[in-house]
C-alpha cells in the first residue's frame, strides 16, 4: 500500500503554554539547542530553547500542531527533519527544521489506516536519512517509508508494512549501519532487522535475541557498537554488543543493576556515558561506559523530582542534549521537566529553577539543532 506525504497550507497557531513560571527566557541569552517536547494533555508538539544555563525558556512559536496524539519523535541524522508518531490519529506528521529559529513547519500528514499500522508508539530514521520507520503497536508491525531529500515529503515503500512480535514497546535504529532493534517488553526479547537497500526490513540470523523480562526502552551508541535496554521488571540495564552481522551478544557483567522501573536509557555523543529514568524510584541512573560495561558514577542515583518535591516525578524518558552539555529527564508524574547540567565527568548538576513546569504530562523529548 502506498501513502505519500502532500505539502498542505496549514497555520501555526501560537499558543502560550509549555513552562509555567520559567517558560520565558528570563536572561535573555540566546539558545544553544532546541528541546521539543510530547505528552498527554495537548495535540501540539512544545518548543522551548535550551539556554546556556541548562534552563528552558519558550521560543517564539512555543506550540506547533500535530494530529492526536503525539507520543514519539525522530530527528533525522541531516538535521533537516523532525517526525511525530501520532498514536490515537494513525498518522505520522513530517516537519521542517529552521535551524536558527527552532520553528518546525509542516510537510504534510500521511494516514496510517489499519491495513498500514495501528497506534503508532515509535519511530526512526536511517543513517543515511533514506528511510523512516514507523511502530506500530496494536498492529504489531513497522511502516517503512522512503524520505525525499528535499522537502521530506514520505512515500510507503513496497511490502510495507513489516510484521514484529506481539505487542512492540521501542523502535531504535542503529546510526551506522543498516540494522533496526524492536524492544518486546513481557517477552523478554529484542528484535533485530536488517535494512535492505530498497527500505525493506529481514530478521538477523538469531532474532529474537533474550533480553532480561521486560525489556521496553532502547538506545544504541553514537558509535553504533553497543545497545542498551531498560529492563523495567529486572530494575536493570542490558547492555549488549553489535556484532557485523547485526546479531546481540551479551557484554560480560550484563545486566547492571538500576533504580527502580527504568524505562529508558540515553548515551551521550561521546559514547561515554549512559543514563536511565527510573519510573518507580523518582531517579536517573548515570554510569560510566567502558566497553559496554557499566560502572555507577559518584552521587548516582540523581533525584528528579526537584529539591523540596512532594508529588512523585514519575520519570518515563530521558535524553542527553544535542550539545551534549544537559541532559532532560520527562516526569509524567509532576508534569515537568528535569534539567541536569553535565560534567566532564558525566556526573549530574540541576539547573537552576529546574524542574520546568509543562502544560503537559512530557512523554518523549528530542533535542535538536
Amino acid at each position: 500500500m502506498k501513502a505519500l506525504f502532500r505539502i498542505t497550507p496549514l497555520l501555526l497557531a501560537i499558543a502560550v503554554g509549555g513552562c509555567g513560571k520559567s517558560s520565558s527566557n528570563g536572561n535573555g541569552l540566546s539558545p544553544v539547542a532546541f528541546l521539543y517536547v510530547v505528552g498527554q494533555g495537548s495535540n501540539s508538539i512544545i518548543a522551548l530553547g535550551e539556554q546556556p544555563t541548562g534552563q528552558l525558556g519558550a521560543l517564539g512559536v512555543p506550540s506547533i500542531p500535530t494530529n492526536p496524539i503525539p507520543v514519539a519523535m525522530t530527528q533525522t541524522p541531516s538535521k533537516n527533519f523532525v517526525y511525530v508518531a501520532n498514536s490515537t490519529s494513525n498518522t505520522v506528521s513530517g516537519f521542517t527544521l529552521d535551524h536558527s529559529s527552532g520553528v518546525l513547519t509542516p510537510v504534510g500528514t500521511a494516514l496510517l489506516p489499519t491495513p498500514v499500522g495501528t497506534n503508532p508508539i515509535g519511530v526512526g530514521a536511517d543513517s543515511k536519512t533514506q528511510f523512516l520507520f514507523v511502530l506500530n503497536q496494536n498492529s504489531s508491525n513497522i511502516s517503512v517509508f522512503s524520505i525525499d531529500p528535499t522537502r521530506g515529503l514520505l512515500t510507503e515503500i513496497g511490502g510495507s508494512p513489516f510484521s514484529v512480535p506481539a505487542n512492540p514497546q521501542f523502535l531504535v535504529v542503529s546510526p551506522t549501519a543498516e540494522f533496526l532493534y524492536v524492544a518486546g517488553g513481557a517477552t523478554g526479547q529484542i528484535s533485530g532487522f536488517s535494512i535492505a537497500a530498497n527500505g525493506s526490513l529481514s530478521a538477523i540470523a538469531g532474532s529474537p535475541f533474550a533480553a532480561g523480562t521486560d525489556p521496553v526502552g532502547l538506545a544504541i551508541d553514537p558509535q553504533g557498537k553497543f545497545l542498551y535496554a531498560a529492563d523495567k521488571g529486572a530494575n536493570s540495564v542490558l547492555s549488549f554488543s553489535i556484532q557485523g552481522s547485526g546479531a546481540l551478544a551479551p557484554v560480560a557483567g550484563s545486566p547492571f543493576p538500576a533504580g527502580t522501573q527504568p524505562v529508558s536509557v540515553a548515551v551521550d555523543s561521546s559514547s561515554s556515558f549512559l543514563y536511565t529514568a527510573n519510573f518507580g524510584s523518582n531517579d536517573t541512573s548515570a554510569y560510566k561506559i567502558a566497553n559496554g560495561v557499566l560502572t555507577p558514577l559518584s552521587g548516582s542515583p540523581f533525584a528528579t523530582g526537584g529539591t523540596g518535591a512532594v508529588t512523585p516525578s514519575a520519570p518515563v524518558f530521558v535524553t542527553v542534549s544535542t550539545t551534549n552539555q544537559f541532559v532532560f529527564v520527562a516526569n509524567s508524574g509532576s508534569r515537568n521537566i528535569m534539567s541536569f547540567l553535565r560534567a566532564s565527568d558525566g556526573t549530574l548538576t540541576v539547573a537552576t529553577n529546574a524542574p520546568f513546569n509543562q502544560t503537559v504530562a512530557p512523554s518523549w523529548l528530542l533535542s535538536g539543532k
